[in-house]
């Protein structure tokens, strides 16, 4: 498990009142795991965080198997960013830019927003 959060917490209309939405991202393929197996392991998973009992109680709702929804992350990755100007007047911001993740984008975002601002007041002065 990549990634899990409370929808509900972020959007209470997510969900019918009184009842929490949970949302658990995994990435990779898993092609010859069963949608079966996976939430088994998540269920395990989330079992250590919050009690078997707790977890017990919950609903599995659906799986959605997205090929291709991140960047590719394998090994070696540079997770600096890289430089969001790519030609005049050009700038590129999003995970794919940085690391494949929510603080990834954000940071890249900053970064093309600096690197304008900056350009911008260095051609102002010129």
């Amino acid at each position: 498990m990549n990634n899990m959060c409370f929808m509900t917490n972020v959007a209470p209309s997510y969900g019918p009142p009184g009842k929490v939405l949970v949302s658990v991202t995994v990435v990779g393929a898993r092609e010859g795991t069963s949608d079966e197996d996976l939430m088994a392991e998540i269920v395990g998973e989330l079992s250590g965080w919050f009690g078997e009992g707790e977890v017990r109680e919950w609903r599995h709702l659906r799986t959605y198997r997205i090929g291709f929804a991140q960047p590719d992350q394998s090994p070696p990755t540079d997770l600096t960013g890289r430089d969001p100007r790519v030609g005049s007047r050009v700038y590129v911001c999003g995970d794919y830019w940085s690391s494949a993740t929510f603080d990834g984008a954000l940071v890249s975002g900053t970064r093309a927003a600096q690197a304008l601002v900056q350009d911008r007041i260095f051609l102002k002065s010129s």
